[in-house]
């Protein structure tokens, strides 16, 4: 019963952390709104092995690790900021431009976008403090390994579960044709909003 506890509290508060609008909703968003179910569905699938990957390196103590060797945090904080504010500006750049009438998979490389959603997430290092966090609190003391893996795969659950649903609701036509009318703004409002995520992660 304990480890079940365990598991359903670390379940929600990583459930908080993923549902929480950021750089990672973002990118599975706009692919989707786009219209190409298909490439958004990669992205996610990047973004959940992003979650992933922090949740498990959490286990692995790289939260410790951070706060024994801040160099190599901030480093790694940096480089991703960067790459925010770069996607950011690449929305802006591009936003007055049209967007073709048929977006096909066959134009677009399919590991392309898969890495797209993985490195927006491991663009944000917080995100292994933020699980390190979660999973110390949940877990009870002398936690053995196979209670640790239900808890990642706890975490891996929420953001398959989440994202599935984003791309599901926002890769419909009703949804691509109010992107394609709205695409100014729309992408301004996104490219903005990563040049802050970015510029926030520089200066915190």
């Amino acid at each position: 019963m304990n480890e079940i506890s365990a598991i359903a509290t670390v379940a929600a508060i990583s459930a908080v952390g993923i549902l929480s609008p950021g750089p990672d909703f973002i990118a599975v968003s706009y692919t989707a709104v786009t219209g190409n179910r298909k490439l958004a569905a990669l992205v996610a699938a990047g973004v959940v092995l992003g979650n992933g990957f922090w949740a498990g390196a959490a286990l692995l103590g790289v939260g410790l690790l951070f706060e024994l060797f801040p160099s190599m945090f901030l480093a790694i904080k940096f480089a991703g900021a960067v790459y925010l504010m770069w996607l950011g500006y690449k929305l802006l750049k591009n936003a007055r431009t049209p967007l073709p009438e048929g977006i096909s998979t066959e134009n677009v490389h399919l590991l392309a976008a898969f890495t797209k959603g993985l490195s927006t997430t491991m663009a944000n290092p917080k995100a292994a403090i933020y699980y390190a966090s979660a999973l110390s609190t949940a877990a009870p003391s002398g936690a053995g390994w196979p209670l640790l893996f239900g808890m990642l795969l706890a975490v891996v659950v929420v953001a398959t579960i989440w994202f599935s649903i984003v791309v599901f609701v926002l890769s419909n036509k009703r949804s691509s044709l109010i992107f394609r009318k709205t695409k100014l703004y729309f992408e301004s409002f996104f490219g903005v909003l990563l040049l802050f995520f970015g510029l926030r992660q520089l200066l915190k």
